[in-house]
Formats: C-alpha cells, sequence, structure tokens
C-alpha cells in the first residue's frame, strides 16, 4: 500500500493559509516528493525529515511547484545532508541552475519514456504539454499505481498513462466555461472524462487556484465521474486500500 501526502494544492498561487503544488508519497520506507512549491516545506518537515527523502521529482521548473526548494538548500547545508533531485531539462529556469552547482543536490535529468526504480517504486515518465518542459509520473509499487499529471493540458498518451490506475491526482484548474485548447491546465471536467474512460479507481483534482470556484469544478467533475474528489491540503488518501 502507498500513502499519498498533499503538502499543497493551489495553483498558480496560494490561498489564504494554503500552499501549491507539492505532494509525498510513501511505501513502506520509500519516500518521494512530487513538486514542492511555496508553503510545502513546512508541511513536508512536519511529516519527516526532507533529507531522508530517496528522491525529490520535480514535474517542471515553474515557482509554484518550485520554489520551497530554495529554503530547503539552507537546511540541507546545515545539516550537511545531499539530497536526490530528479526533473526536466530546462535551460531557461533559474531555479534549475541554481541546484546544478549547489553541492548539496544531487541533480538527475529526466525525460518522456524513462522508467526510474527507486527503492522499490518504479516511475515511468510521459510528456506533459505546457509553456515550459514538464512531465508526468505514472508510479507502482507493482501492486497498485499512481498517476500524477503535474501541469498539462489535452495530448494524445492521456488515457493510456492513466489506464487502470488506482489513484489519479489530475491538474484540474479550470471550469468548462474557461478551459480552452490553448490553456495551460486541464479543466476538471476534463479530468473526470480521463479518470471514466481510463478506468481510474479514484480522481483527485488538483491545482486549484483560488480564484475558481470550488463547488463549480467539483459539479462538472461529478457529471462525468461521480466519484470526483478536489484535493484538500493535509490530506493523506491511501493507494491500495481494499476496505
Amino acid at each position: 500500500m502507498m500513502n499519498l501526502y498533499v503538502l499543497g494544492m493551489n495553483g498558480p498561487f496560494p490561498e489564504p493559509g494554503g500552499a501549491t503544488s507539492g505532494y509525498l508519497l510513501v511505501s513502506g520506507k520509500t519516500k518521494i516528493s512530487m513538486d514542492l512549491g511555496s508553503g510545502t516545506l513546512q508541511r513536508l518537515t512536519e511529516l519527516m525529515e526532507p533529507a531522508d527523502l530517496d528522491l525529490l521529482f520535480f514535474t517542471h521548473w515553474h515557482y509554484d511547484h518550485c520554489s520551497d526548494v530554495l529554503p530547503l538548500l539552507y537546511r540541507l547545508q546545515a545539516s550537511g545532508r545531499k539530497l536526490s533531485v530528479m526533473g526536466p531539462a530546462d535551460e531557461a529556469s533559474p531555479i534549475r541552475a541554481i541546484l546544478e552547482k549547489d553541492p548539496q543536490v544531487h541533480l538527475q535529468t529526466a525525460a518522456p519514456g524513462d522508467c526510474i526504480e527507486v527503492s522499490g517504486l518504479r516511475i515511468q515518465v510521459f510528456r506533459a504539454v505546457h509553456p515550459v518542459p514538464a512531465l508526468m509520473l505514472r508510479i507502482s509499487d507493482g501492486e497498485h499505481t499512481m498517476c500524477y499529471t503535474g501541469d498539462t493540458n489535452l495530448q494524445e498518451n492521456l488515457l493510456a498513462f492513466a489506464q487502470d490506475a488506482d489513484l489519479l491526482l489530475a491538474d484540474g484548474l479550470f471550469t468548462e466555461k474557461t478551459w480552452g485548447e490553448t490553456k495551460p491546465h486541464l479543466s476538471a471536467k476534463l479530468c473526470a472524462g480521463l479518470a471514466r474512460d481510463a478506468g481510474v479507481r479514484r480522481l483527485v483534482i488538483t491545482h486549484l487556484n483560488p480564484f475558481i470556484d470550488k463547488g463549480t469544478l467539483l459539479q462538472e467533475a461529478r457529471q462525468a465521474y461521480p466519484a470526483s474528489e478536489l484535493a484538500q491540503a493535509g490530506m493523506c488518501y491511501q493507494i491500495g486500500d481494499e476496505g
């Protein structure tokens, strides 16, 4: 069984008392953080020592997904610890450029098509459609699977990416009315349609914009997939809990 902790679920800026994108996935003794946006480092340290992460994976280098890695560098320096970090190549990212030079970080590049083994977890990397190089992650412990879209809009491999997942964590920022093919995110209703068509067991819609009504997002999503949920900061979702 895997546990997914929501450190932050807003985007591209936090609501009052909130935090932007960041998630902690725990499987046995293996711990992986997916993104670390503003306000998430505090919540991560409430759960564990960040230096004990097996991997910190960034789906892309927009600030609402990676800004808290900067104060994390100070923590690593103070403790003398090093951390494995992975993310897409992006020569335009100032934060990636900082990590490339920091001695406390072992930075590796991930690309679509990669399959990464991390202490019993298998991470398949897919291409996301976003204004900057971005990735989607499909993670399995051999029995159960979770998928995280990061930030993306529609693309040809979404169905294969999410197929039969136990949990789909999906970027559903837009309402049906405000979504468009050229936008940088999916709508909540599109996420729900994807979950339905891919046979997903549980859908959690995330990257919630504080200026967009959550009730509308949930209502539209449940038209296509009645069991749709909106991510909540501080929640722990069990993946593989048959009860």
